[in-house]
């Protein structure tokens, strides 16, 4: 009796029928999802308009989704105003993106309430809504932030190149800048400084005054979503820090180039839905319990 001739699928790993994809594979793009962004919030209206384009750059690269923008502070709607319209309007299925550049307090903390209190609306503890990560950091950032950088300032070789955060009471915000400077300095082969516009150590403006009497150029990547009030004082700081390394020597001028914010760039809109997206692979949030304590 001759042995059985086996085909080419007999060694394969046979898995169960329900498993429709293997493990870490994120099923297909869905767009019939809500997504609601929430900023942090800025009264220019060139911020305003850069968040728009950034969310028309989302629905551009997912056709039929639909978006919808909220803040946690300054401007309006608010995180729990939007929330409650959407409720109200019949939605059953919610995402929630931060677009937020570090898991701060308002990650971990203003969101989740909102979602919490949304639990108490008509239609809120039957509704599944999905919270994302915040955007940052991520080496997506870093590719953005190495293009705006050879946009101001080209080749930064031989420059001292400082990430300029927005700063927080928050840690772990900080922190997740610092982790930023980390992947731009791995994109661009040398090291990365952080500093901050407000709270924490070290600022911007300190920083960039200590460098520039160094003698060596100096370029800023803005860590920053959109242009607002903080961007404005960045460019304050650079040229103050230009002014300063005047003063010591006054035979050569400085320039400080600084970069501009992240703003609508089609690899922050791919992040964007890359949040969605793996929300949407996630189990819904809790909303109807006891608050976390992040």
């Amino acid at each position: 009796m001759s042995a059985p001739v086996l085909g080419p699928t007999a060694f394969r790993e046979q898995r169960p029928g329900w498993l429709l994809a293997p493990p870490g594979v994120l099923p297909p793009p869905r767009s019939d999802v809500p997504l609601l962004a929430v900023a942090h919030g800025t009264a220019d209206p060139a911020g305003l308009a850069a968040l728009d384009a950034l969310l028309e750059r989302v629905r551009f690269l997912r056709p039929g989704v639909l978006t919808a923008l909220s803040f946690v502070s300054v401007a309006r709607p608010r995180v729990d105003e939007e929330l409650a319209r959407l409720l109200a309007q019949g939605v059953t299925e919610l995402v929630v993106v931060p677009l937020l550049l570090g898991s701060g307090y308002h990650v971990r903390h203003d969101l989740p309430r909102a979602l919490r209190q949304a639990s108490g609306l008509p239609g809120g503890r039957a509704a599944r809504i999905y919270q994302a990560p915040a955007l940052g950091p991520d080496p997506m950032l870093a590719a953005v932030m190495q293009e705006r950088l050879s946009a101001a300032h080209g080749t930064v070789f031989g420059t001292q190149v400082v990430l300029a955060a927005a700063g927080s009471a928050d840690r772990r915000a900080n922190a997740d800048a610092v982790a930023m400077a980390g992947l731009l300095a791995e994109r661009l082969g040398m090291p990365v400084r952080t500093g901050y516009v407000t709270t924490a150590e070290p600022s911007v403006s300190a920083l960039l005054t200590r460098l520039a009497r160094r003698g060596r150029p100096v370029a800023v990547a803005t860590y920053l979503l959109s242009p607002g009030e903080f961007s404005r004082r960045i460019d304050d700081s650079a040229t103050l820090a230009a002014l300063a390394a005047l003063d010591v020597d006054r035979e050569r001028r400085r320039r400080i180039c600084v970069s501009e914010p992240l703003g609508a760039h089609d690899q922050v809109a791919r992040l964007v839905l890359r949040r969605y997206d793996a929300a949407l692979a996630g189990p819904p949030a809790r909303i109807g319990g006891p608050a976390s304590e992040g």
